[in-house]
Order: C-alpha cells, then sequence, then structure tokens
C-alpha cells in the first residue's frame, strides 16, 4: 500500500503478485463437482438416423460427380464422334426438358404468383413497416458510409 500511495507502480504491482502468490489454492471437492456437472447436465436429443444423412451426402455428392463430369463428356465425345450428331442430340435434350417443364409448370404463372405475393405482403403494415425500417437503416448506412470514405480519401 507504501508502494501505491508513493506512485511506485512497478513495486506495488510486484508486491500484489507475491502476496498472492502466497494465498493458498483451495481446489472443489470430486463431490461438488460431480453434482454440478449433475444439475447442468442437458438431456440429450433424440438421435437423427444416420442412413438419411447419408443419404443426403451421396446424393450431393453424386450431383456435384455428375455436374464435374458432364461437360467433360461432352467435350470427349465432342472429340471422338460426330460432333453434328451430337450437337443435334443437345439441342433435342434441350427442348424435350423444355417441353417437359412447360407441361408441368408454366413460368408467367409461377412469377405472377410470386409477384402477387410479395405485393400482398408488402401491402400489409408489418410489411409496409419492415421496408420502411430496411430502407431507413440502408440510407443511415450509406450516409455513414459515404462521411467516413471521404475522411479515408482525403
Amino acid at each position: 500500500m507504501a508502494a501505491e500511495g508513493a506512485g511506485d507502480e512497478d513495486r506495488a504491482d510486484r508486491t500484489l503478485g507475491a502476496a498472492m502468490r502466497g494465498v493458498p489454492r483451495q481446489a472443489p471437492s470430486a463431490a461438488l463437482s460431480a453434482r454440478l456437472m449433475q444439475a447442468a447436465g442437458v438431456p440429450r436429443a433424440a438421435s437423427v438416423p444416420v442412413t438419411s444423412e447419408r443419404l443426403v451426402a451421396a446424393g450431393v455428392v453424386g450431383g456435384a460427380l455428375a455436374m464435374t463430369l458432364l461437360p467433360v463428356s461432352v467435350l470427349v465425345l465432342l472429340a471422338l464422334a460426330d460432333a453434328g450428331r451430337i450437337v443435334s442430340g443437345l439441342a433435342r435434350a434441350c427442348v424435350w426438358l423444355t417441353e417437359w417443364l412447360n407441361a408441368g409448370v408454366s413460368i408467367w404463372t409461377l412469377l405472377a404468383r410470386t409477384g402477387q405475393a410479395l405485393g400482398h405482403a408488402a401491402g400489409s403494415p408489418t410489411g409496409s413497416l419492415s421496408l420502411t425500417v430496411a430502407l431507413l437503416v440502408a440510407s443511415s448506412a450509406l450516409l455513414f458510409l459515404n462521411r467516413y470514405l471521404t475522411v479515408e480519401r482525403s
């Protein structure tokens, strides 16, 4: 205390460190630790079936493999076979896929429904409040960045 009162901070720190090292340390008993661990125990969640995770992982890996090998196989086929026949087959496949999707899903109907849902959500009081708050936050951030970056350019 005298060293601290005199303004000698180094000596005060050394003295305090020596005093703290001299204090005996006591570890909690094993019984207390066991009770605390039992009290803090969280019930385990039911285990997720590993089979479904493996199937999802296999699907992702298979999709990545197919997307990787498709362009390579097309290039190999173009080099080894008749390029005109392969391009014609690819064009037919694209047309078939487009017709297949068009039969099941109308793009314009999907866009119309999406637009109606977004318009309905934006027209509601909660949606318009959310849009207003988002616009206020974005414009404030832009104003702050504009003022901050001006200082950085100097």
